[in-house]
């Protein structure tokens, strides 16, 4: 609630309240007509639709990262986390579920999140924001192959990816050292490039 609260931006779920009646807390946040994970069990999504919602996933993860005086890290970027509406005649994507993000600092909680979208170090104390960079290439290889993340076939899964500039930008985002993923802004830059 305390990082909800202090962020707003058009691609994360719009947080209007809380109430604790009853001993039972209860968050009010805007209404969202489906998850990304739901879409995806439903159809393959065109290169437009993995375009567009990938950008608003990195928009706003990159608000996060970009957050003074401490940046924000949201540890738990997966299909169930991006929740989408419609504009017109497209999809658009807010990242949701702020339970696991946390300010950051020099002590990080182990193994938040989804293990299967989870980087390598989110296993020890040392995370920085490079663990949302690593869970997005994860959810971009979700949203072009239409499989769930599978560790043990993670490399095999971004083979699967067709477009060579997806590809190389999935790969770039999973590497294993977290300095030679890019920054969200790079992501960015990339997928606005790619489009």
């Amino acid at each position: 609630m305390n990082i909800a609260s202090k962020c707003r931006h058009p691609h994360l779920l719009l947080f209007i309240g809380a109430t604790n009646d009853e001993g039972t807390p209860l968050f009010v946040t805007e209404l969202m007509e489906k998850s990304l994970r739901k879409l995806l069990e439903q159809r393959p999504l065109s290169e437009t639709e993995i375009s567009v919602i990938s950008l608003d996933v990195a928009r706003a993860l990159n608000y996060l990262h970009l957050k003074k005086p401490h940046p924000i890290i949201h540890r738990d970027v997966s299909s169930a986390n991006v929740l989408l509406w419609r504009q017109g005649d497209q999809w658009r994507g807010k990242v949701s579920d702020f339970g696991t993000a946390n300010f950051m600092q020099q002590i990080m909680t182990v193994a938040p999140g989804a293990m299967i979208y989870c980087a390598p170090e989110t296993l020890t104390p040392n995370q920085t924001m490079k663990v949302d960079v690593y869970s997005f290439g994860v959810l971009l290889c979700e949203m072009c192959i239409r499989e769930l993340p599978d560790p043990e076939r993670r490399d095999e899964q971004v083979l699967m990816i067709t477009n060579r500039v997806i590809r190389d930008l999935v790969r770039r985002c999973l590497h294993r050292d977290p300095e030679a993923r890019p920054t969200m802004q790079e992501v960015i830059d990339e997928l606005s490039r790619a489009v």
